[in-house]
Formats: C-alpha cells, sequence, structure tokens
C-alpha cells in the first residue's frame, strides 16, 4: 500500500491493534499497575503509622505508566522488524503511514492511559482500606488531580522560578524514552527491552568515562574556571533552575522526534 492516509483504514489498523492489545499486552498491564501496591504493601509491614504522600503516588502512577508506553512496542508489535513473522503485519491492508500512526497512538497514547486508569482505579481502592499508608486522596496533593497536572511547585513559592519548565521537562521525558525504546523495537530481534536497556547503560557508562576526566581538566584550568565565574556570577539559582529545565525539555523534544523520525525511517524500508 503507498503512504496516502484513509480514515476509514486507519480505523481498521487500530480496531486490530486494539483486538490485539489484551492477548500481547494484557498482562504486562496489570504488572504495571499493580506496582504501586506493592509500595502500600511494604509500607503496611513496615509500620501501620507509615504514610506515602499522595504527591509521590502521583510519581508512582507516572512512572509506571511512562514504562508502560516504553514496553508496549516490543510486546503489541514484536514481529513487526521479523523476516518471516512480520509478512502478515506488511501484508496489512494498510498503508504503511497508517500503521505507523495506530503504532504512536498505542504507544503515547493507549498504553499509558490503560494503565494510568488502573494505577489510579487502584490508588482509590487503596484509599478506602482501614489501615495502610493512603491517609489521603491522591488528587489532595500539591497538584491538584493527577491528570496532565503540573508539577506540585508554585511560581509564588520561588520567585524567578518557573515552574512550568519542570512540568514540560517532566512530561517531555515521558515521550523520548519511548520513542527511543520504539526505534529500537525495530532493531532488535528478540529481548528488545532488555537490550535497549542495556545499550542506554552502556551509552552512559562510555560517556561518564569520558567526561570524569574532560571534568577535572576544566576545573584545573584557571581560564576556564574565570570565565565561568565571569559568566554565571550575576545568575541565580531560580535562573539556573530555569535554564537547566529549559534545555532538558528541548532536549526531551529532540530526542523525542529524532527517534520516532528514525522509528517510521526504519519501519518504512523495513525488507520482509
Amino acid at each position: 500500500m503507498n503512504n496516502t492516509f484513509d480514515w476509514n483504514r486507519f480505523c481498521k489498523v487500530v480496531n486490530k491493534d486494539f483486538r490485539n492489545l489484551w492477548p500481547t499486552f494484557g498482562t504486562t498491564a496489570i504488572v504495571l499497575a499493580t506496582l504501586p501496591f506493592a509500595v502500600w504493601l511494604l509500607s503496611l509491614v513496615i509500620s501501620r503509622d507509615f504514610v506515602i504522600d499522595p504527591n509521590y503516588r502521583v510519581t508512582m502512577i507516572m512512572g509506571v505508566s511512562s514504562l508502560a508506553a516504553v514496553m508496549l512496542p516490543s510486546r503489541l508489535y514484536r514481529t513487526m522488524n521479523l523476516r518471516n513473522e512480520g509478512i502478515y503485519y506488511a501484508m496489512l491492508p494498510a498503508s504503511k503511514l497508517e500503521k505507523f500512526l495506530s503504532i504512536l497512538l498505542f504507544t503515547f497514547v493507549v498504553a499509558p492511559v490503560v494503565v494510568y486508569l488502573g494505577s489510579l482505579v487502584l490508588d482509590i481502592i487503596l484509599r478506602l482500606m482501614p489501615a495502610g499508608a493512603y491517609h489521603q486522596w491522591i488528587w489532595q496533593g500539591d497538584g491538584g488531580f493527577p491528570l496532565f497536572t503540573r508539577i506540585p511547585m508554585d511560581d509564588d513559592t520561588i520567585p524567578g522560578f518557573h515552574s512550568w519548565l519542570l512540568t514540560a521537562a517532566t512530561y517531555s521525558g515521558c515521550l523520548a524514552s519511548p520513542a527511543i525504546f520504539l526505534y529500537a523495537a525495530t532493531l532488535f530481534k528478540k529481548h528488545k527491552v532488555l537490550y535497549t536497556f542495556l545499550v542506554l547503560y552502556l551509552i552512559e557508562f562510555v560517556l561518564t568515562i569520558i567526561a570524569i576526566p574532560v571534568i577535572v581538566a576544566l576545573a584545573q584550568n584557571p581560564d576556564f574556571v574565570e570565565w565561568l565565574y565571569d559568566t554565571f556570577r550575576h545568575w541565580t539559582p531560580e535562573q539556573t533552575f530555569n535554564w537547566l529545565f529549559g534545555i532538558a525539555a528541548a532536549f526531551n523534544i529532540i530526542v523525542t522526534v529524532l527517534f520516532t523520525w528514525m522509528a517510521w525511517r526504519r519501519l518504512k524500508k523495513m525488507p520482509y
């Protein structure tokens, strides 16, 4: 099929992927959605007076939701890059663009939303329990109701600090990781998630080995230290954090766009 887009064909692809969601990803989604229960159970074992703050519970739910987006391509689209098994995927009566848009929909939206809602329902059930560490409803935290909420930090609390940059850096990070794992799912034929984690760890290890002597050498260079001091001496901590989170958000957006485009290029030219 060519790369044109037809709404009816796209809906059929989405419907097919939705029907395959439970057989291929159902167990994984249940495990991820119930991970906060393990933390609740551990807190109950430690002490009956233990309290888990709603903000921390929001963070846990966001974490497992992001992990769902990371793991979905290797489950639902396991055969998309396999020469023999992937022929069925390649022969679907839809264009490559329609199939790829369905992949993006389920990776970035459906999988995290399903796990998010499951974890949220579980959180409400655990709050109703007579014992446990959930002493407040999850929406009673600083960030309000935990759905597309900003990071609980008020601009008025820290004058000059723009909390929306922290929010942008956090949510863009939730997009960058799935984009990387989506591209990796088009490369590795087996153990897609595990191999991706190992490669990322190896890259981080190599970069650390390279960065440490460079940082030490720069720190021992008086001209560099003087330049650094003259450049940033007038900066307040708030300005520094604004720049750091702004750069992080921009970097995450670039990573998301780049690896999504690379995944599209891989699938577009995939030989079967």
